[in-house]
């Protein structure tokens, strides 16, 4: 697909990076404590933002049409 929404590529990056912080964040000294469903949020919250931008929104700040 050649005509991707740039912004929503843009977006689900910045959820993946800032989910992936949150989620790995412990105490000095322990291992984070959390179920392994909650690490498949990372990639299916990515897939979502770029199929409503892509779909739905149809918003791309980055590709203004002429």
């Amino acid at each position: 697909m050649k005509n991707r929404n740039v912004t929503g590529i843009v977006l689900a990056v910045i959820y993946c990076v800032v989910l992936f912080e949150i989620l790995t964040d412990a105490p000095p000294g322990e291992a984070p404590n959390n179920p392994p469903w909650v690490y498949a949020m990372i990639p299916l919250g990515a897939v979502v933002i770029t199929s409503l931008f892509d779909y739905v929104i149809k918003f791309d700040f980055f590709k203004k049409k002429k």
